[in-house]
């Protein structure tokens, strides 16, 4: 049992996916194949080096195409993450909290309900959940740069109807540019992990892949902070005009910057193989020579494809990169159709990880993200008495809990390379789990505490509430970042995700505030604490059975994420 992990393999003794030989010794190799019987396959692995130790890549590159966005320039690869991160955050993002201050002062403004204001939000949402499937299958089928591309263009032009619904002071034409903003966000709420996983290996992932989780908390914050000085100053005609330019520069960003990810990898160079195991790999001799051909010590039992490609494929020209899709000789990336595909995203719901998943990253985020509809029905009224400003500045908290979070994707890779290296090399996807212990502390810290400040008001409740709020931010930010890395690469449970959680916003949507008003926010904190702490709870047997539900999984189904 590897530290408490239940060990086992596959009955013909392949590769377990989220199995991985990580740490190489003092071995150097290339990519090399051999045909056989007309198909390729993959015989000699890619490392790279890095300060002694030789790290194997994950999902092993092509050799003949050099369009697969995992050979890419360092600039190219950071330059098309940076449109994504920035993106996600204006266009999937930036919508939602941007009135989420004004809430209660809204409500007279519109001549409508504390409930029809937090629907302004609700409604978005729940179209985002909606289209999310349709998103992902587009994405596999046609790539993703057409979903980046429209999400762009339909986020702009739903700010400039809010534009116009604010000016006129009309709650419906307002509901309506929202809708239309919430076609904007399904392509980069969803695709925005898959995409980092397209353009980079396993062991370059941790940061990135935290700071697209963490954004979604801490740059919510940042805009609640903005927005609600904005309001109190300009108001919240302002707030949507304050927004077109960064949906502009996102939309040109998106046309120039960002071009296809999508990259139809063979079986063979996508999954790396399995070693015998951690004792036979520490036996192997040593390599006589830095330079010589590295002998191959796996067991290869992937699928073949058919040697097709005999020469180097050359590289699209930068002009090439612009048309709105990137597929050349054919007309999608995979020869499913749209109804299998869709099927494929709920065939997921059958494995206990993505379970797991969903519940300790879905449903702690909606708990976090739906505070927001009550923060300011609590600090607006008596003992507090609240203006939309210093609602606003009371997601100070959150936004530094959010950004301290973005250090936990390196502590992800730490543990695992740390457990890695002493298993013999040998990565387990269930090597990330262990950091949750800090998602359980900071969890109940935040939720329990801010519960008792908003249930015995104080001079200081209010500073003390924004720092309680923070550590609940940095608490459910841990295992939406480890349950992210734990994924090698499935699209379909990052839009499993993406749909719950939105269907989460939308549901509470309908009802917190009036929960709030008739049982206190105390208590809507109370249950979010508890369930918190039994959720992350899962992540032990999670660990302990993980592999072994890892092999259940692909021996039944060959479905694995």
């Amino acid at each position: 049992m590897p530290f408490g992990i239940i060990d086992t393999e596959l009955n013909d003794g392949g590769q377990i996916p989220g199995t991985e030989m990580l740490i190489g010794g003092s071995r150097a190799g290339g990519v090399e194949t051999a045909v056989d019987d007309g198909h390729l396959q993959v015989e000699k692995i890619t490392y790279r080096a890095s300060q002694g130790v030789e790290t194997i890549l994950v999902p092993q590159p092509s050799k003949t195409d050099l369009n697969d966005p995992l050979l890419w320039p360092r600039w190219q690869k950071e330059a098309a993450f940076f449109v994504i991160f920035v993106n996600a955050i204006v266009f999937a993002i930036l919508a939602g909290p941007v009135i989420a201050p004004a809430t209660f002062a809204l409500a007279p403004i519109l001549g409508v309900t504390l409930t029809e204001v937090a629907e302004l939000s609700g409604y978005q949402l729940l179209l985002v959940a909606a289209l999310g499937p349709l998103v992902s299958v587009l994405a596999q089928k046609y790539g993703k740069r057409p979903q980046f591309l429209f999400a762009a263009v339909t986020g702009t032009l739903g700010t400039i109807i809010c534009i116009v619904g604010s000016q006129q002071g009309s709650y419906h034409v307002l509901l309506a540019g929202r809708l239309v903003q919430g076609l904007g966000v399904t392509a980069w709420e969803s695709l925005s992990l898959a995409a980092v996983g397209d353009m980079f290996y396993l062991h370059e992932r941790g940061w990135r892949t935290a700071l697209i989780v963490c954004s979604l908390a801490c740059m919510a914050s940042m805009v609640s902070i903005i927005s609600g000085v904005l309001f109190e100053n300009k108001g919240y005609e302002k707030l949507f005009v304050a927004e077109l330019p960064f949906n502009i520069v996102g939309l040109l960003a998106t046309v120039f910057l960002l071009p296809e990810t999508q990259y139809a990898r063979t079986a063979a160079a996508a999954v790396a193989a399995a070693p015998r195991s951690a004792q036979d790999t520490a036996q192997e001799p040593p390599q006589k020579g830095a330079n010589e051909t590295t002998e191959k010590t796996w067991d290869h039992h992937a699928e073949t494809v058919p040697a097709r490609l005999d020469a180097k494929i050359p590289k699209r020209s930068y002009i090439q990169t612009l048309a709105p899709w990137g597929r050349t000789g054919s007309s999608s990336y995979t020869t499913k159709t749209i109804p299998h595909l869709l099927s494929e995203i709920f065939v997921h719901l059958i494995n206990p990880a993505v379970f797991w998943i969903l519940m300790v990253s879905a449903v702690l985020v909606a708990f976090f993200v739906v505070s927001a509809y009550i923060l300011s029905q609590i600090w607006s009224v008596p003992p507090y008495d609240l203006n939309v400003a210093q609602n606003g500045y009371f997601w100070a908290g959150a936004f530094v809990g959010g950004v301290l979070a973005v250090f936990v994707g390196p502590l992800c890779d730490w543990s695992a390379s740390t457990l890695a290296r002493a298993n013999g090399g040998v990565y387990e996807a269930e090597f990330r789990i262990p950091v949750n212990i800090l998602g359980a502390l900071f969890c109940s810290l935040g939720w329990f505490l801010f519960m008792w400040v908003v249930e015995n008001p104080r001079p200081d409740g209010y500073f003390l509430g924004a720092f309680f709020h923070g550590c609940a931010c940095f608490g459910i930010s841990v295992p939406s970042t480890s349950a992210g890395l734990y994924i090698l690469q499935s699209t379909e449970v990052f839009v499993l995700q993406m749909m719950l959680k939105n269907f989460l916003f939308y549901a509470f949507s309908t009802f917190i505030n009036t929960w709030a008003a008739e049982a206190g926010g105390g208590e809507v904190f109370q249950v979010f604490g508890i369930v918190s702490l039994v959720l992350i709870a899962l992540c032990i047997p999670m660990y302990v059975f993980g592999k072994l539900n890892r092999k259940l999984i692909m021996q039944h189904t060959g479905v694995h994420i």
